[in-house]
């Protein structure tokens, strides 16, 4: 029966003792802190620079798995961002209808010179009502059951 052989590859970002370098360089005093390498292994205690081929290498490489908990936060920040960008949008909506309520009822205003102009006037200023209510009271998000497909998506 053959034997068979499994490799790991070691690299840095995998390794326990490796570290992100740190870039001073005015510190810099011996060929080995010198060197430019984007890793330091910190197994000694003291952050020595290495490169990815010295931690393929290196017999104290020692794997360190991911935290379960990244994928999750990686989940939620991504909610969050939607969410953040869900509320600027109906924010802007809502803005925007102020300003038009404020243009109808200055419109209704400016227009009222003459007793024939309160019909307009009256619809212009209904026209600012209903504007102002809908920023407001106005719901502009898609209902979870499809019931309203509304400009953004339902909340979670």
């Amino acid at each position: 029966m053959a034997d068979a052989a499994s490799t790991t590859l070691h690299t840095p970002w995998d390794c326990r003792w490796s570290r992100f370098a740190r870039r001073t360089r005015a510190r810099a005093t011996t060929r080995e802190q010198t060197r430019g390498s984007l890793w330091e292994c910190v197994h000694t205690g003291s952050r020595v620079a290495i490169t990815e081929a010295d931690c393929a290498s290196c017999p104290l490489w020692e794997y360190q798995p991911t935290g379960e908990g990244a994928l999750e936060q990686a989940k939620a920040c991504a909610h969050a961002a939607k969410d953040r960008s869900a509320r600027q949008i109906e924010g802007g909506i809502r803005v925007s209808l102020f300003v038009i309520a404020v243009t109808f009822a200055a419109c209704g205003f400016i227009v009222l010179t003459e007793p024939l102009a309160v019909p307009f006037t009256i619809t212009m200023w209904l026209g600012a009502a209903m504007s102002f209510m809908a920023g407001v009271f106005g719901n502009f998000r898609s209902h979870a059951d499809g019931t309203f497909r509304g400009f953004l998506p339902p909340r979670a």
